[in-house]
């Protein structure tokens, strides 16, 4: 019984997340900000801080090792990619954990201590997070809505997240956690159509990041490839329309 009770504490300790700097991170006078965002609606906290540890160049420090081995990866400039990475900027200034995925529902608190860690090792003062937000709350011209914890001194010039509808996921879970751990925290909600990836809600949420913390990142690539997407869409829609009325026509 003991054998069996020494197994499943093993087991138990090894089915989590934990985090694993791989690399040194010199201690600096300064807060650190840390960004971060999921494959939720849009994808558009996942593009939006891949898109900047793009284009400012930033390099892997670390990860967030996953309770199950991940089934997927890609080849990266500097080497095989993991579903949580962190990155710095070359001022160390700047972290953003890139997630490749959602944590898993069952292992999330674990996933939160994770990154209650990572804020505590990395010595950061405030955290940003980037979620979307369904277009069908829009209400007038703007493009994305917000809100702050109790422990954020930052106002942006835009409509506050809207009071009723839940916010759920690990961008919830983290809201939570940093409330409670009074670590100063605000999150930006791009409007998107759920169920596409959009890159131009994306570049939005880059556009208020440099507004907040005054890095400047090309959008341009960014905005050309939305472009493209969004012909891509409208001629699709059309051909569809057209297969549609050639159809209709054969039944008349």
């Amino acid at each position: 019984m003991a054998l069996l009770l020494s197994y499943a504490r093993r087991w138990s300790i090894m089915r989590r997340y934990k985090l694993i700097l791989t690399h040194e991170v010199q201690p600096k006078d300064i807060t650190r900000i840390l960004i971060t965002g999921f494959p939720g609606f849009g994808a558009v906290g996942y593009i939006t801080t891949k898109y900047m540890v793009e284009k400012l160049r930033m390099r892997r420090v670390g990860y967030i090792a996953t309770p199950l081995l991940p089934d997927f990866t890609s080849l990266e400039d500097y080497g095989l990619s993991l579903p949580h990475e962190v990155f710095i900027d070359e001022h160390e200034q700047l972290v953003v954990l890139l997630n490749r995925m959602n944590p898993q529902k069952n292992h999330i608190n674990s996933y939160v201590n994770a990154v209650l860690k990572l804020i505590k090792e990395l010595k950061i003062g405030e955290v940003l997070l980037i979620g979307g937000l369904d277009i069908r709350f829009k209400e007038g011209n703007e493009e994305y809505r917000w809100l702050k914890n109790s422990y954020s001194r930052r106002y942006l010039d835009a409509p506050q997240f809207l009071r009723g509808p839940l916010i759920v996921g690990p961008l919830a879970s983290l809201l939570i956690a940093l409330e409670l751990k009074k670590i100063p925290a605000l999150a930006i909600f791009p409007y998107t159509e759920p169920e596409i990836v959009n890159h131009k809600a994306a570049a939005v949420a880059l556009k208020v990041i440099q507004q907040l913390i005054g890095v400047e990142i090309d959008l341009s690539e960014l905005l050309r490839y939305a472009e493209y997407i969004e012909r891509m869409e409208e001629t699709l829609k059309q051909m569809s329309a057209q297969e549609g009325h050639k159809e209709s026509m054969m039944y008349m």
